[in-house]
């Protein structure tokens, strides 16, 4: 395993560490709520935390910069908003029922980014945040329709997550994250003991019980200095995608504590409601649709330029037949034939790789290029017939391209396999039926394929 891999690896074990961490807060600050106020909860969680990081890190933080500083303040706003709304909703609703609806921030996140960088969201996830808020409504809905209070407060915490997510992600770009994490807690802690008084009164020795101050050295030392800590360190290592999805199981370590420290009972309706969340979750965070992106999307296989793929190491050509080189069903025709020659004479070897009945790409092959190999029936997008294909032309992954007409056929046979492929537009719009079914979702799929500014055009024929 490469040194990168190892990295990648801890950076998602550390994650899954920090979600246990964050589920098991829950519990916490369910169990101590009773006794100590929430905005005192606060106080001492995130300002303890922070004088513990500033002392630890103190050389840098002494040489924090007033942008820094006033991005880490901002933040530390936004932070504290949040938790309080998350600790005000986690007293009036259960731990569990808090837990999966603050993590809303998921489905959100997109749509925040949308108003504040006005970068558009894509079309799952619009999907994901139906399915999220349906699962938001079994979860929170009693059979009156009536919403808790509690979950009205952890459902606008989730909210202002998503509005500090986005912020994060813009500041770390240029400042030190782990300063941004000492100023937003120092402020957020000092927020919650100036505004205590006025809403909870003065301090007292009741408020500390045994109970209570266990309970904020567990928020302290693990769901806040690891938790966000561990958190800004490991994402510089995992992927994104991967990250986003373990920290939001956060929600689900979140309801199993609940269950068995807590005692409490999730309904049928609440945990098909939870399990909605969680799917719209992974619908945020995973591109199901961009699996079938293919690698490029050109006009025709005649528009390629072929002496790049050469230069690049390609040496084997698959090719579709129909629609891809001539129209279904018809023979070679002298620009097919011409081009498959040349391609010949640059030193690449050609395979027709077809569904179709071997009569047909049989006499296909020996109209145009008789040296070129074929296999018929092959089953795509089944892999077997693209690894048949490379061992017959004396290739593999690395050296061979394919090139089709078709996204969920061709293309995703070739990108299962491994090898480089291009998606041509088919020559005749005139299809069968099943085909012309399938290239309503084809339309879907390029459609979001170009919203991603995915629609590469490297190997495309310039022209003259």
């Amino acid at each position: 395993m490469s040194r990168e891999k190892k990295l990648e690896l801890l950076a998602c074990l550390g994650l899954l560490f920090v979600t246990v961490c964050w589920g098991m807060g829950f519990v916490f600050v369910k169990s101590s709520i009773n006794d100590m106020p929430p905005l005192y909860l606060l106080g001492f969680r995130f300002l303890t935390a922070g004088v513990i990081l500033g002392i630890i890190f103190i050389r840098r933080l002494i040489k924090s910069g007033k942008r820094l500083m006033v991005h880490g303040m901002s933040l530390g706003v936004i932070l504290f908003f949040a938790m309080l709304f998350q600790t005000y909703g986690c007293k009036y609703t259960t731990a569990g029922k808090n837990a999966f609806l603050t993590t809303i921030y998921v489905i959100l996140v997109p749509f925040v980014h949308l108003l504040i960088n006005h970068v558009r969201p894509r079309l799952r996830y619009v999907l994901a945040a139906f399915v999220g808020f349906w699962g938001i409504g079994l979860i929170s809905l009693s059979e009156s329709f009536s919403v808790q209070t509690g979950d009205v407060l952890t459902l606008i915490c989730g909210a202002i997550y998503s509005v500090q997510i986005v912020m994060i992600a813009r500041y770390t770009q240029e400042d030190d994250p782990i300063l941004i994490v000492i100023w937003q807690f120092l402020v957020t802690g000092v927020m919650g003991f100036v505004t205590a008084p006025f809403v909870s009164g003065p301090l007292t020795g009741a408020m500390l019980t045994r109970e209570s101050v266990s309970s904020i050295i567990f928020l302290v030392l693990f769901a806040t200095i690891l938790g966000f800590g561990l958190q800004v360190i490991c994402q510089k290592y995992a992927p994104p995608a991967p990250a986003a999805i373990i920290m939001g199981m956060e929600s689900v370590f979140g309801a199993v504590a609940s269950y068995f420290i807590l005692h409490e009972v999730m309904t049928p309706k609440m945990i098909a409601g939870c399990a909605l969340m969680v799917g719209a979750m992974i619908m945020v965070e995973i591109d199901i649709i961009g699996y079938f992106y293919p690698d490029e999307y050109l006009d025709s296989a005649y528009d390629i330029d072929y002496g790049l793929l050469y230069e690049e190491g390609m040496r084997g050509i698959i090719f579709d037949i129909d629609n891809t080189l001539v129209m279904h069903g018809y023979p070679p025709d002298d620009r097919s034939v011409a081009l498959l020659k040349d391609l010949c004479r640059m030193g690449f070897k050609i395979l027709f790789l077809s569904n179709n009945k071997e009569e047909r790409v049989r006499s296909f092959r020996d109209g145009s290029v008789p040296d070129a190999s074929y296999l018929h029936k092959a089953n795509k997008p089944g892999r077997s017939g693209y690894r048949r294909a490379m061992e017959m032309m004396g290739t593999d992954e690395k050296t061979t391209v394919f090139i089709g007409d078709q996204l969920f056929t061709d293309v995703w046979g070739a990108k299962r396999t491994g090898m480089k492929n291009i998606l041509v537009k088919p020559i005749d719009e005139r299809e069968e039926v099943q085909i012309v079914l399938k290239r309503k979702l084809e339309a879907v799929i390029l459609s979001s394929y170009k919203r991603a500014g995915m629609n590469k055009m490297e190997h495309a024929r310039k022209k003259s």
